[in-house]
């Protein structure tokens, strides 16, 4: 499953915490592919509001998902699509950076 952590300073919380949703339909597209499709209810997010930093955005996002050879071809224009969804469609967000981390393994208890 995999899991975002999106950080940000807390003035810029609320918006991003009505645009989860549709942040999380979005990535979970753009994360599919023909080895695994995922849905929204698979994307974990959260925002984690920064207190005291030197980001590089004003808001930066982690996304860390298991390692399909199409999403390794893919990183960087995942990572530009997810980039430029977010400033697009929340404006309120800033700037923003997207980390792309892609694991061998990963292993989850329900």
């Amino acid at each position: 499953m995999p899991s975002i952590n999106i950080y940000t300073d807390r003035k810029r919380v609320s918006s991003l915490k009505k645009f989860l949703p549709e942040l999380g339909e979005f990535t979970a597209r753009e994360l599919s592919c023909s080895d695994r499709v995922l849905n929204k209810n698979e994307i974990s997010l959260r925002i984690l509001p920064t207190e005291t930093s030197l980001q590089i955005a004003n808001t930066e996002l982690e996304i860390k998902a298991h390692n399909y050879s199409e999403r390794v071809k893919r990183q960087d224009d995942i990572c530009f699509s997810v980039k430029d969804y977010i400033e697009k469609r929340c404006p309120e967000a800033g700037s923003v950076y997207v980390w792309l981390q892609l694991s061998e393994l990963g292993h989850s208890t329900r």
